[in-house]
């Protein structure tokens, strides 16, 4: 039996290649990015307008006083969407101008709205009044100032997640290289195990494959279901990076292979449900996220709110329910009922708790790492 920290390296010593694909940025959700993406424009493409109000040009205020204002002749509207204003400017022209309009040539600065006296009359707008200097880029969104042309926008190896999508559609990158999802085929395996409905009291109903066929979008694999296969079905492969046993609880027995000469691994889980989501939460999935290159996941920090005891040369992963304090601090309780047949606890929880081999007792008020059951804790932090 090895450890749970000797099991990790194994798994990250036998990784598989995974192809790289083009597709649509819009149809890229939970994908891997392989590649870097560059902003192919300056974003935003002109200098805007932050506010709906009247461009002018800041030089113009100067020598204003507050006892004379000066008169500023409207000679058009800018509406965002609108072709650039082409009107030759004069001294003392304004223009009126909408959030996200461009700012034409000689002007410099946007008056808010609220802040605009009219002449003769609100409803006779023919002019504004200003009585004093007026700074310059008052009000005014830079071309580029968000991002540059040639700028990062992603990062190789990012999940990409809905704000990815929003911001490659708005820049116009229509097409990316990413990761080919990986495809899990899942065997249930035992004569005990059954997929009817009505069951006699010495048969198992079917439900590890089917908890795992619905983590298959949060954890990045096409899943397939390849039926329940009898305790006398062998195939035999030729295996490297290999283990069996792992000193873990729940997760007993757990097995790994990667297949010599195929870019093919063999994860063997065991048949209780408990053992079964611990297993692929804590080995299957960051073998997954090996393979794609991503970042290794970081765990969650809390407050262990009650004291738990286990078998020191044992990691347990424990089942637990997060929560936040008053004063905003988070707290995770391991709950009762820990033994691997128990569900109710499993469905009580929230979130695992990870406690290392090498220690007995984990007090309250300690600091423990915590991992979410049914996504990523990369998607959160």
């Amino acid at each position: 039996m090895i450890s749970y920290d000797r099991a990790k390296k194994i798994l990250k010593k036998g990784i598989i290649n995974i192809k790289d694909e083009k597709i649509k940025s819009i149809n890229s959700l939970n994908k891997a990015l392989s590649k870097n993406i560059y902003s192919p424009i300056n974003y935003p493409s002109g200098d805007n307008a932050a506010f709906d109000g009247y461009a002018i040009n800041s030089n113009h205020t100067k020598g204003i006083k507050k006892d004379l204002p000066q008169k500023f002749k409207i000679i058009g509207l800018i509406a965002a969407g609108n072709k650039p204003f082409k009107k030759k400017i004069k001294k003392f022209d304004t223009v009126e101008i909408m959030t996200g309009g461009i700012i034409p040539k000689g002007f410099d600065t946007v008056i808010p709205i609220e802040q605009i006296v009219f002449f003769p009359s609100k409803k006779s707008k023919k002019y504004i009044l200003i009585n004093k200097k007026i700074k310059k880029h008052n009000h005014v969104r830079f071309a580029g100032s968000d991002y540059k042309k040639k700028e990062i926008i992603i990062k190789k190896n990012t999940i990409i997640q809905p704000n990815h999508i929003l911001a490659l559609k708005t820049l116009g990158v229509k097409n990316i290289i990413v990761k080919k999802k990986i495809n899990i085929l899942f065997f249930s395996t035992g004569n005990e195990i059954s997929n009817n409905d009505n069951i006699p009291n010495w048969k198992v109903r079917n439900s590890n494959s089917h908890y795992i066929k619905n983590l298959s979008d949060n954890f990045l694999f096409n899943f397939k279901d390849g039926g329940i296969l009898k305790d006398n079905h062998k195939k035999k492969f030729k295996l490297s990076n290999y283990f069996k046993s792992v000193a873990i609880r729940p997760g007993k027995p757990i097995l790994f292979a990667k297949i010599k000469g195929k870019q093919k691994a063999i994860f063997g889980l065991p048949g209780n449900p408990m053992s079964s989501a611990a297993c692929f939460r804590f080995f299957v999935y960051p073998y997954i996220e090996n393979i794609l290159g991503l970042s290794n996941e970081k765990p969650l920090k809390a407050i262990l709110k009650n004291d738990f005891f286990k078998k020191r040369n044992f990691t347990r992963f424990a089942k637990s329910k997060l929560n936040s304090t008053k004063n905003g601090k988070i707290e995770v309780e391991i709950l009762k009922g820990q033994e691997s047949f128990r569900i109710k606890s499993f469905v009580k929880s929230n979130i695992w708790a990870l406690l290392p081999a090498g220690k007995t007792k984990f007090k309250k008020g300690e600091i423990v790492d915590c991992f979410f059951p049914n996504h990523s804790n990369s998607t959160l932090l």
